[in-house]
């Protein structure tokens, strides 16, 4: 083995060199030299979801940005979606039960991967219906940064990464004992939002200097449900009790091996908004607990990481018939097991190289005794209230200098799945610096989205009151379908960066074109006997998506800085029945102005405008989409620190009140004021 410097432990000295399965301390490795005010775009901080080893994002080849702490805790929003609004490219969709999700390039919130440290977030698997998302658990305080990648990422994480990945990258420790403790509380003006707090820790440091490390976070918050009748009745957020928390140990025994065990659990509890003098007899929870053991060792030839990952999700829910009516309570529990593992080594053969290979297996069990082992009445068969699910993965990706102004990123993954064989998920990325401030950059992929356990089971059987019943109206049941295959698609991105002195820009245009989506029957495919109708999901249509993306950040001084972000899309659009894809709204504009009055004091003002959105009307059968009229929001906050280690956020969100139109069935957070502190040692 190589000498290794003695000052600093391993997992700091392969900061560079790891990627989406380790990405630990970048920040450390090369400081921020041109960074927004407002932490959105970083365009010379290293990152590593883009790529199978670290790079900056200049030099990335992909369009990524990163949203850094510091902007999380100032937004005031009340999650972590909320906060990511501005990102270019990316929508913070909304589902008929007034939940959230993060939707990338107009391809709906079902095609992001949500990724925590690079391991993957399944506690979804475990509903339809009510959740909150993959976003929201790690608390703020122990979020180092979040790295958005925009378009297809197969070829590094297989199947679910199809529209784009969210990593959510936490704070690991050094050899000083760090901590804080941050509360917070978002009052909204009336009960048409509902009040938050939160309060939040991380702690770190040295048990033994240099060789055992313990980090530990967690976050207590509750949400009460927004007021529907202050809404037209229509469905509206609702609320939630929170809590997560997670340990941590990394042993460094020798300079060129670490180990790392950590465990988790949380767990949130719903609160459906309900019409005035109505009880809540909700039971709803998600409760999730995971456990991972990583290794990283430095060798002659490069690095090795290994990494095991278990994840346990149950949701606890009443049983409603198609009347509503509660009949009892059930438990759908979903176990996944992962193990990856890759090495990165540097070539110089012909051009300066550097080589990654790597294979992963996962494996999940469903067990689902409300809907899972159903008669299906097209079959006439029924099954067991479990299922489960392998697949298997070997890729390669290997970066190529061609000169010292091209370089090469070429990629393939060979996935295995146990329901639908071999898939291949290749990608070309072509990174061009014309000048010292102008990169250009060009790419293709494919990628895949395999169907879910539930939608490859034919005796699984869910009741539906509407919206998921497609073209046949409600109520129905719904029914899964062995024969689905993949949803597929090509796509080509084509940008440029620039960067000099007080000047970031950065433009994409980008295209998406799907094969084999995954859709209900536009009929009723099944009627039983007593008149209940079935529908079936099918392979049938294709999509596209396409449209542009960017941002421009200007410092006219150094106590301003004015950030700006943008998307338009050209078309999102199912191209068999010309509806649309997602609720997207056509354009998104987010401008945000700081100034930094004093070194200890700031202040923001942000405006975000959003185009027309399209969503299906109340009743699907007609399948009309409708247009909602363009609308804006406006926010201000202010950061004070009163002492060395203590910090007071406080602000306004959505200042005028604005609401897109009623018939557009989901809502904005209204007006809210939002206060913050910090304390940190």
């Amino acid at each position: 083995m190589k000498q290794a410097p003695a000052v600093k432990p391993l997992y700091l000295i392969t900061t560079s060199l790891l990627a989406f399965s380790h990405p630990v301390h970048a920040q450390q490795a090369q400081k921020d030299k041109a960074q927004a005010q407002n932490g959105t775009i970083v365009l010379e901080q290293i990152v590593v979801t883009a790529s199978s080893v670290a790079t900056n994002i200049k030099d990335a080849p992909a369009s990524i940005s990163v949203v850094g702490q510091e902007q999380l805790q100032q937004s005031g929003a009340p999650d972590i979606s909320e906060a990511l609004r501005t990102v270019p490219g990316l929508n913070i969709g909304f589902g008929s039960d007034g939940t959230r999700g993060i939707s990338m390039r107009g391809m709906g919130r079902g095609y992001t991967l949500i990724l925590i440290d690079g391991k993957r977030v399944n506690a979804g698997l475990t509903t339809m219906r009510h959740y909150n998302g993959d976003l929201d658990w790690v608390p703020v305080d122990a979020i180092d940064r979040i790295e958005i990648v925009r378009g297809p990422m197969s070829t590094l994480y297989g199947s679910d990464a199809l529209g784009g990945v969210v990593n959510i990258i936490t704070k690991k420790s050094g050899n000083n004992w760090t901590g804080s403790l941050t509360t917070e509380w978002i009052q909204p003006e009336s009960k048409a939002t509902g009040t938050a707090k939160k309060i939040s820790a991380y702690v770190s440091g040295p048990i033994v200097p240099d060789e055992l490390t313990f980090t530990a976070f967690g976050n207590i918050s509750r949400k009460k449900p927004s007021d529907p009748s202050r809404h037209d009745n229509i469905q509206t957020p609702g609320g939630s009790d929170d809590y997560d928390m997670t340990g941590r140990l990394t042993w460094t025994p020798a300079s060129h091996h670490m180990f790392e065990l950590e465990a988790g659990t949380g767990k949130e509890k719903y609160r459906p908004s309900l019409a005035s003098g109505k009880i809540d007899t909700s039971k709803t929870s998600i409760r999730r607990n995971t456990a991972s053991l990583r290794h990283v060792g430095e060798w002659d030839f490069g690095t090795s990481t290994i990494t095991a990952f278990i994840e346990d999700a149950n949701n606890h829910h009443n049983i409603t018939n198609r009347a509503g009516a509660v009949t009892g309570e059930t438990t759908i529990n979903v176990r996944s097991y992962t193990i990856d593992g890759k090495i990165s080594m540097p070539i110089d053969f012909l051009f300066e190289q550097n080589l990654t290979l790597g294979a992963e297996y996962r494996y999940e069990k469903m067990k689902d005794p409300e809907n899972l082992g159903k008669k299906n009445s097209v079959t006439n068969t029924t099954g067991l209230p479990e299922t489960n699910m392998w697949t298997t993965a070997i890729f390669a990706e290997d970066q190529i200098r061609l000169t010292d102004s091209l370089k090469l990123t070429a990629g393939l993954r060979i996935d295995q799945h146990e329901k639908f064989g071999t898939h291949a998920s290749p990608r070309l990325y072509l990174n061009y610096d014309v000048n010292e401030h102008l990169t250009l950059k060009a790419g293709w992929a494919q990628a895949f989205k395999a169907p879910n356990m539930r939608q490859l089971n034919p005796n699984w059987v869910q009741t539906s009151r509407g919206r998921g019943c497609g073209a046949v109206g409600g109520p129905c049941e719904m029914v899964g379908n062995p024969d689905l295959k993949p949803e597929t698609s090509n796509s080509f991105e084509i940008g440029g960066i620039y960067l000099q002195d007080n000047w970031e820009a950065g433009l994409t245009y980008f295209y998406n074109d799907i094969d084999d989506k995954i859709t209900s029957a536009r009929k009723a495919s099944l009627i039983t006997p007593n008149g209940t109708k079935y529908v079936q999901q099918i392979n049938i249509d294709r999509a596209r998506t396409q449209g542009f993306e960017g941002n421009l950040t200007i410092t006219p001084h150094h106590d301003w800085t004015w950030a700006n972000t943008f998307t338009y899309l050209i078309e999102s659009r199912n191209l068999e029945t010309g509806m649309p894809l997602s609720a997207d709204p056509k354009y998104s504009i987010n401008t945000d102005l700081t100034w930094q009055l004093r070194e200890n004091f700031s202040l923001t003002g942000g405006l975000a405008f959003y185009g027309k959105q399209v969503d299906y009307v109340a009743k699907p059968e007609t399948l009309t989409a409708q247009n909602v009229s363009a609308y804006h929001i406006a926010n201000i906050s202010l950061k004070y620190d009163p002492a060395e280690h203590v910090t007071l956020r406080a602000g306004v969100n959505n200042i005028f009140d604005k609401q897109p139109r009623s018939e557009s069935n989901f809502v904005e957070n209204g007006r809210s004021y939002f206060l913050s502190l910090t304390s940190k040692f």
